[in-house]
């Protein structure tokens, strides 16, 4: 696997909150530590109670700790947070504890989706300060790799700042592009860069439409923060709160 020269994304928090995609997560892992990843995070919202939950538990435990294990084996210092509350402010809220560069997500939290993208997405698509990167697909050891050919959909009134930030984190040369409407996804395309714009139902086109992951740069992303001391951030309450589903 290709190691990048430098390191531009140094911590991940990887949103694993149903077997199915711990076990597509674990596909992605070597493309997602190459570009000099040191710190990853393996996150589950604990929201049910009784039986159906510790089920959950039960399937999920052992493929935390599977991937824990592969990213030490790549010398990633990896940890596992279970919380229980509000999964959407918990994961803002450790993103910008633990100074996270990437935020890893599928397109629904839930084992049985009934939409494109669930609440979680649509909510951190809003909400988050960091980046999100949506595997929209299991790995396909035939595709290329995750960085081989990344393509900048530039467009919309947050260009500028867009290009600015997907430059700053992505370790290989970005091919810019636009996309409109029943246009093709570029072929060869690894993955897709784009900011806040589209939004709604055109978000929910460019998922349908990609075979790559997307990497997407929420508004609140894009905005320049003052620098500042310690976090002041208060996670949620893990005995109180009700969890948004998704």
């Amino acid at each position: 696997m290709r190691k990048y020269a430098y390191s531009v994304i140094e911590s991940l928090l990887i949103a694993v909150d149903a077997a199915p995609f711990a076990d597509r997560v674990a596909g992605w892992l070597p493309d997602l530590v190459s570009a000099g990843v040191r710190r990853a995070t393996l996150f589950h919202a604990i929201e049910g109670v009784g039986a159906e939950c510790v089920k959950e538990l039960d399937n999920l435990r052992p493929r935390l700790d599977r991937l824990a294990v592969q990213l030490s084996a790549r010398e990633v210092e990896a940890d596992i947070a279970l919380k229980r509350g509000d999964r959407v402010r918990w994961l803002t809220s450790l993103a910008e504890l633990r100074t996270c560069q990437v935020l890893v997500v599928g397109a629904h939290c839930s084992v049985a989706p009934s939409a494109t993208i669930g609440t979680t997405l649509r909510l951190l698509l809003e909400e988050s300060h960091v980046p999100l990167l949506i595997l929209t697909g299991a790995y396909d050891p035939s595709a290329p790799r995750l960085f081989d050919r990344p393509y900048l959909l530039s467009s919309g009134r947050q260009a500028a700042a867009l290009e600015k930030a997907a430059r700053a984190l992505v370790p290989v040369t970005l091919h810019t592009t636009t996309l409109g409407a029943g246009e093709t996804i570029p072929p060869g395309a690894s993955l897709l860069v784009t900011g806040p714009e589209p939004s709604g139902d055109g978000f929910e086109r460019l998922l349908s439409r990609s075979s790559c992951p997307v990497l997407v740069f929420p508004a609140p992303s894009l905005v320049v923060q003052p620098e500042k001391g310690p976090s002041a951030v208060t996670p949620p309450s893990e005995a109180t709160g009700a969890a948004r589903k998704g």
